[in-house]
């Protein structure tokens, strides 16, 4: 998990890891991975938008973790690039990649289209069209079934998180002295109010939570603008004619 999604530590803002409230954020301008990036035994940074998501493809939906990225500096940390069995990796904006099982419950392949749904930053509902470039496949049922990346402009957009990331992801040069990094980029950045997590920490986030199964009826919603209905649950429906793309419920 740590090679393929997380990295061998993050760096959030303080209380992130415990409420997973997205306000609760890193400053793009306080430049954190290249200070990172300055600490000995610190092999490679990148900065991440992780979040929830309802992804609809036809008449199929899925509640998915998708991580905004780097598409240069997120294969430098991990290698889910190298996992892509159908289509490619990331290269440009609003393209989505996902894990096979996702793609299999989306009945979706390779240049088709998905729309996401999200709760934004500032508690709007959020959506968008993204195009599906490629499938991977790690052999771990909780990264195949319910992770999907797209670009970090994507993300900052779609969660109305424009100047801002959820994290900065890092691998360390070598695994014997990962604690002694741990520590070292503790005291690097103990004026900032950020907090630390190595992988025994944090391995892997929580399942996403939005738009979870329920037997309550859903309500379908017509995104105008993207010519495609979206079935939410009906506690975020109200919202959903917030929607920049002004469509209706």
């Amino acid at each position: 998990m740590t090679g393929y999604v997380t990295g061998d530590l993050k760096v959030h803002q303080r209380g992130f890891h415990d409420d997973r409230e997205m306000n609760i954020a890193v400053a793009e301008h306080w430049n954190l991975a290249e200070e990172m990036s300055s600490v000995t035994g610190v092999a490679a940074t990148t900065p991440r938008v992780t979040g929830n998501a309802l992804a609809s493809h036809a008449d199929q939906s899925r509640a998915l973790q998708v991580m905004g990225v780097d598409s240069t500096t997120e294969p430098q940390v991990t290698r889910l690039d190298r996992s892509i069995i159908h289509g490619r990796y990331l290269e440009g904006d609003n393209e989505i990649v996902m894990g096979v099982d996702a793609a299999s419950a989306l009945s979706t392949s390779p240049g088709d289209e998905l729309v996401l749904v999200v709760q934004a930053a500032d508690g709007s509902i959020g959506a968008d069209r993204f195009e599906v470039v490629g499938v991977f496949e790690t052999g771990i049922k909780r990264i195949d079934g319910f992770v999907a990346q797209v670009s970090l402009a994507s993300a900052q957009t779609l969660y109305a998180f424009e100047g801002r990331f959820t994290e900065i992801a890092a691998r360390v040069e070598d695994s014997d002295q990962f604690e002694a990094v741990v520590g070292s980029l503790r005291k690097q950045l103990q004026e900032r109010n950020v907090e630390v997590l190595g992988w025994l920490v944090e391995i892997l986030p929580p399942a996403p939570r939005p738009f979870a199964a329920s037997t309550a009826p859903a309500v379908t919603c017509s995104t105008q603008s993207m010519h495609s209905s979206i079935s939410i649950l009906p506690e975020a429906w109200v919202d959903c004619r917030k929607t920049k793309f002004h469509g209706s419920c």
